[in-house]
């Protein structure tokens, strides 16, 4: 006898086993669409920031020391 003639296949059973995985497909691409739908939100949320910060020289850079090229201020304890 051969493998073909033992494996034969019920068509009642290749359905409900097909519909089973289709059901779990179908949740798992629900996942995704409501993951895409999250990911699509914060890009809008970052891109409405984004347009909103203040354009190239609108904003005032804070004062830098004129002595130190770092900008920074030596510590008080410190000597050079």
């Amino acid at each position: 006898m051969t493998r073909d003639a033992d494996r034969r296949t019920d068509p009642a059973a290749v359905t409900v086993s097909l519909a089973a995985e289709a059901a779990v497909l179908e949740g798992r691409l629900g996942m995704i669409l409501e993951a895409i739908d999250e990911v699509d939100a914060l890009i809008h949320a970052v891109s409405e920031k984004i347009r909103r910060l203040p354009a190239a020289g609108e904003h005032a850079a804070p004062p830098v020391d004129e002595g130190h090229a770092t900008g920074l201020a030596p510590s008080p304890t410190r000597c050079l």
